[in-house]
């Protein structure tokens, strides 16, 4: 009874911690209605205004992810995350009494900074999980991004935008009161010494104090590590091998997640199903896709429980490749007859709500995931907040140069250029993303370390790193 009490509690903080995924998923989500309603508003918004409202809310991410990363060595984990909520309620009330285009600058600007700030959530979920279920509780992120981007979409079909702002306002305010009653994570507590909270926390999240002392035993593998670092020492980290692979490959990993188009879905959808040729309302399209992303969200999330990441990455490159190239040969084909006259004129639709679903089954949530497992202990915190930082580079890139995109390529050449970065990203990971699925972190830090001059390991024949 007690060991089933304290696993619900362990679910309860993962829950609590991933309200924050709700706003970033609401802040991604928002530029989707916000800009379909200021075309008919005194706002005069024209396309080059419209891409900036939609890529401000990006462009101050990598600010906050790098801040995220620094806060997160400083002053903790869980405080990191509960400070998410100061941009993000600040943000949403500029938005809410916007006046002009300055103030919906500023409050997509700030709010941007605070989904930045939220990337401390995957590496505080992966200091607090067992190595069975980490996956699982950081693929519930996705899963309330989702919902944040359903919520976002609905609200702005119903709603002004205005009284979506205080919505948004509110799940922040929420968020913000429930993560001050979490606890900090037992590693992070560990490394500045506090080894009998640290241990009185993993009792309670795990149920059985036999359990958390031999994983308190795993923890202090990592943390002795990182005692009496000077800051100099610090950064010259770079060099094991265990912090630059799982650097170059995260960034290759990411480099390839935003190249795939899907967050421009996320952030233009009832502009891209415009132009692909709307069957239904391009709103209530955009709703559907929201719906489409939550289940499948879920569904993914008891995936990534259950199959390897290299697996899930694969099957997910595969399927968004195919549906990216379906939707441009139909568009290059059919790009210049008239919508009533085209044949199966739902079938670019239906392609990238194939597209939203092979990416909710791996690719959305698998960087995100790794980048809190890949890290040793000693830099988890700045090099998860350095590699997110880069990652929502790369996102608002892709966000603001979608109307070039367009331009340059046309719609056909932009779902193309998708296509191939899939059949990239396809292999990629055959060749260089390692398995982390069911390894505690210790394991995994080892690991990248075989073959260098560190302390020698049990040699895994089943983890393989192709680097």
């Amino acid at each position: 009874m007690f060991l089933a009490l304290n696993q619900q509690w362990t679910l309860l903080v993962v829950v609590a911690v991933q309200t924050t995924s709700i706003s970033i998923g609401m802040g991604q989500g928002f530029s989707a209605v916000l800009l379909p309603q200021l075309e008919n508003s005194s706002f005069n918004v024209d396309s080059e205004t419209s891409s900036w409202i939609a890529s401000l809310g990006v462009i101050s991410t990598p600010i906050g992810a790098l801040a995220s990363g620094l806060l997160a060595e400083v002053i903790g984990r869980k405080w990191t995350i509960e400070s998410t909520g100061i941009p993000f309620l600040l943000g949403w009330i500029l938005m809410a009494v916007a006046q002009s285009q300055l103030w919906l600058y500023a409050g997509r600007f700030i709010t941007g900074f605070a989904i930045g700030m939220a990337a401390a959530c995957y590496v505080y979920l992966a200091e607090i999980s067992r190595p069975d279920e980490r996956g699982l509780m950081a693929a519930l992120g996705p899963v309330c991004v989702s919902l944040g981007v359903l919520m976002v979409y609905s609200m702005g079909y119903f709603m002004d935008w205005h009284l979506s702002s205080v919505v948004c306002a509110a799940m922040a305010a929420f968020s913000m009161f429930i993560i001050y009653f979490l606890p900090e994570s037992p590693p992070y507590l560990a490394s500045k010494g506090k080894y009998h909270k640290a241990q009185d926390v993993l009792t309670f999240l795990r149920g059985s104090a036999d359990e958390a002392e031999k994983e308190m035993t795993q923890v202090l593998q990592s943390v002795n590590k990182t005692k009496k670092l000077t800051w100099q020492e610090y950064m010259g980290q770079v060099k094991d091998p265990a912090v630059w692979k799982p650097f170059i490959i995260l960034i290759v990993f990411f480099l390839c997640q935003e190249g795939s188009g899907m967050y421009v879905i996320v952030y233009y959808a009832t502009d891209l199903f415009q132009n692909v040729g709307p069957v239904l309302d391009s709103s209530v399209e955009s709703i559907i896709v929201g719906v489409v992303r939550l289940v499948v969200s879920i569904i993914g999330a008891a995936c990534i429980q259950r199959f390897g990441r290299r697996t899930l990455a694969m099957f997910a490159s595969i399927g968004m490749g195919l549906s990216m190239a379906g939707a441009s040969g139909y568009t290059y084909a059919y790009g210049d007859v008239a919508q009533d006259d085209r044949p199966y004129n739902y079938f670019p639709f239906v392609c990238l709500v194939f597209h939203v679903i092979m990416s909710m089954m791996g690719m959305l949530q698998l960087p995100w995931l790794m980048m809190g497992e890949l890290f040793p202990l000693k830099v988890r915190g700045l090099m998860s907040g350095i590699v997110s930082s880069l990652a929502y580079l790369f996102i608002f890139a892709i966000v603001k140069i979608y109307p070039n995109l367009m331009a340059w390529f046309q719609l056909w050449g932009m779902l193309a250029l998708f296509s191939g970065v899939s059949v990239f990203t396809l292999v990629f990971v055959y060749f260089f993303l390692p398995e982390t699925q069911g390894f505690s972190l210790i394991e995994i830090e080892n690991n990248f370390r075989k073959g260098s001059k560190a302390e020698a390991v049990e040699p895994d024949p089943v983890y393989i790193l192709r680097v």
